[in-house]
């Protein structure tokens, strides 16, 4: 089963940073259904909300382009859990690895143009490579030099003394979610300057020399925001015809390198402006194809009723509670525990993300669908699955040194245990949900209060600034073990990458996020000692382009996860399931197998699929 990350398109389910980084496999479809390349489809723009004004300029953060559609990458990652490195092609149709993992050699796809009749050359992507290192996405892959080997051929090398074992996914945009747009040379080279390399490897240095350049990048990379082309330059299947702020209308590039793969004439995205607005869409059955849409179970059925058909595949996000172990209670492991066995993890997605949701198997910071991949069958089932179970959470709160009375929990001190949990605006999912947990916490003796929190940008700066003792957090995004546990293990923890080293950082420091505040070592039944930061870091240094760096990254991972079921750093509570829909009417030979499935719909056309009735 090939695992994806879950997209989140708009607010109020999630954060536009979770969207999925996904597309092109060279494979073709299945064939079925009609062909005509005149048919019309319309969908929403997954990551674009059609906005007046905005450029067409995958660099501006509030663009009018499409990606996969029109905006294109040398590839696109599979979404793999265990190998983060599997790509699919897009613009590279091949690529390979140096055995020591720090150059990539990339061959263009053959006869790949501009919707301008040019031909897409190395030049493009050094120039656009030169382009990430100002908006800061290059150096997220240590990316240290890019060079034309010839007309079609690029190498992409890694900063000296730097390695990263998720170099490979500089084609699709993997790691941290960075994403990395080839764009015309001829359209966008000259807003950078002559020896713009010999600066970005003066950025890499340091000293005032460093400091110099980095400012010159980061003011080239406000040039590059507000560039706004005349027209759309597309290397995708399709390019933009007009737009305006209700709708786009592209139409089939003829330069396309798989233009014969292209069944569809001309693609209609239409504006967006929340989930209830596509909802409101797929009940009047005018989308051919819609993005994961968070809706209730009701709503769910009205839109199947309306003739849209669901297609269902896994996801690499899970949500969870957390804890900020500097404060007391939090910080003794039984306290974490007992709150594990009070909260009832079906009952919390049934109301919570009751369509897209399943409860979380048990508590391990990886989706339920991944634990195959790290973990033996027998390792599987020697996990504390915290069922339910009060009798379990009374014994280990009493043995905490905390005392019931008149039905309350009282702390060791004397003081009353309440819980405030804060609620970051737009998240309706973990706004009723809170609700259940609410009142399972405070019938079993924990009063507990919901709060209206700030939006995401500000709740995750107070998470952040040890503001929630208690609060929500998104885990377990991959894919590959390291970004997974990451969320709870890395710089969140304090724990920050330096070279072939890494650093823990006490809390409220500027250079980590830490606000878990987790043990720097952890006793662990059955595994003894363990130091789960040092372990995450590990995972990042593994070379995942042979048999022996996977079983090496399924050896760790098996004991970071056994760490996170005893430690209880989180409450896991449900894996995301990614549900998009289909419409029956105007189209057909939708793609069946979860690799495609989670590829934006652009791409199923490059891939063969979608043929008119």
């Amino acid at each position: 089963m090939s695992i994806r990350r879950l997209r989140f398109l708009s607010m109020p389910l999630a954060v536009a940073a979770l969207v999925a980084l996904i597309a092109a496999c060279s494979s073709s479809g299945s064939g079925g259904g009609g062909s005509s390349s005149s048919a019309t489809f319309t969908t929403i723009g997954y990551t674009t909300v059609l906005t007046p004004g905005a450029p067409m300029n995958p660099f501006n953060a509030t663009n009018n382009v499409f990606p996969t559609f029109d905006a294109m990458q040398l590839g696109w990652n599979e979404g793999n859990a265990a190998n983060p490195d599997q790509e699919l092609p897009g613009l590279a149709s091949s690529w390979s690895l140096s055995p020591a993992g720090t150059s990539l050699t990339v061959h263009l796809q053959p006869g790949a143009k501009w919707s301008d009749g040019k031909r897409v050359t190395a030049t493009d992507v050094v120039d656009s490579a030169a382009i990430w290192f100002c908006q800061g996405s290059a150096q997220t892959y240590n990316l240290g030099l890019v060079t034309a080997d010839n007309s079609s051929t690029v190498t992409l090398t890694e900063s000296p003394g730097a390695h990263n074992n998720l170099f490979e996914t500089v084609l699709g945009g993997a790691s941290g979610g960075a994403t990395q747009w080839i764009v015309p040379s001829s359209e966008y080279g000259h807003l950078l300057p002559s020896g713009i390399w010999a600066t970005i490897k003066a950025s890499e240095g340091t000293g005032k020399a460093a400091t110099a350049a980095t400012t010159t990048l980061t003011s080239l990379a406000k040039k590059i925001d507000a560039f706004a082309p005349k027209t759309d330059i597309s290397a995708g299947p399709f390019v933009i015809k007009r737009l305006n702020n209700s709708q786009a209308l592209l139409v089939k590039n003829p330069d396309f390198y798989a233009a014969g793969k292209i069944h569809v004439g001309q693609v209609i995205m239409e504006h967006q402006s929340g989930n209830q607005q596509i909802v409101s869409y797929l009940d009047a059955g005018t989308l051919d194809a819609a993005p994961y849409t968070a809706m209730a179970t009701n709503v769910y059925h009205q839109v199947v009723a309306a003739g849209n058909a669901p297609l269902r595949m896994p996801s690499l996000v899970a949500s969870a509670l957390t804890f900020d172990e500097q404060v007391a209670p939090y910080s003794n492991v039984k306290v974490r525990q007992a709150l594990a066995y009070v909260i009832n993890r079906s009952a919390v997605q049934k109301v919570g993300e009751p369509t897209s949701g399943t409860p979380s198997a048990t508590i391990t910071g990886a989706v339920s669908g991944a634990l195959p991949d790290y973990l033996t069958p027998a390792q599987r089932a020697s996990l504390n699955p915290y069922s339910p179970d009060t009798a379990k959470a009374t014994s280990l709160l009493k043995s905490a040194g905390l005392t019931l009375k008149g039905g309350q929990w009282y702390l060791p001190g004397g003081k009353p245990w309440t819980i405030t949990l804060p609620v970051p605006q737009g998240f309706a999912d973990w706004q009723s949900a809170s609700s259940v947990i609410k009142s399972e916490l405070t019938s079993f003796g924990i009063p507990t209060t919901i709060t209206g929190g700030p939006a995401w940008t500000s709740y995750q700066p107070n998470l952040f600034a040890g503001k929630y003792p208690v609060g929500w957090w998104l885990i377990a995004l991959g894919p590959g073990a390291y970004d997974t546990f990451a969320r709870i293990y890395g710089t969140y923890d304090g724990y920050v990458p330096a070279g072939s080293t890494v650093k823990r950082y006490p809390a409220r420091k500027a250079a980590a996020d830490n606000f878990l505040n987790t043990p720097n070592t952890v006793s662990v039944p059955g595994l003894g000692t363990v130091n789960p930061g040092q372990l995450t870091f590990e995972l990042s240094q593994l070379g995942l382009n042979s048999s022996s760096g996977l079983a090496q990254q399924k050896a760790i991972a098996a004991k970071v996860i056994q760490t996170v079921n005893y430690e209880v750093p989180v409450i896991q509570l449900w894996d995301y399931i990614d549900v998009q829909f289909v419409n029956d009417k105007r189209f057909t030979d939708w793609p069946t197998s979860d690799a495609i499935i989670g590829q934006d719909p652009g791409v199923w056309m490059a891939d063969g699929f979608v043929h008119a009735k």
